[in-house]
């Protein structure tokens, strides 16, 4: 899958298309990848520095690292009002 976002002034803005492509992956990574990621709190980069996730097509590593990425870190309170379990 492509999955590709018009930019207006380098910020991404609606409407993305999304469609199934006959193109090369860019990268190589399991789920568990793909969710850390996509949840925050590391990066695409960071996972492919500890050899979780391989380039496979030069520059595919820092787009996808860059799309995923949020403009807030993930939060999560914690202490005895939100326990846990």
């Amino acid at each position: 899958m492509r999955k590709r976002a018009r930019e207006y002034s380098g910020a991404a803005q609606l409407p993305a298309d999304c469609a199934r492509t006959g193109a090369s992956p860019g990268l190589r990574l399991n789920s568990p990848e793909l969710g850390a990621a996509f949840l925050g709190g590391t990066t695409l980069a960071s996972l492919a520095a500890a050899g979780r996730v391989q380039e496979l097509r030069p520059d595919a590593l820092t787009h996808a690292s860059t799309a995923f990425r949020g403009s807030q870190e993930p939060f999560h309170p914690g202490g005895w009002a939100f326990p846990a379990h």
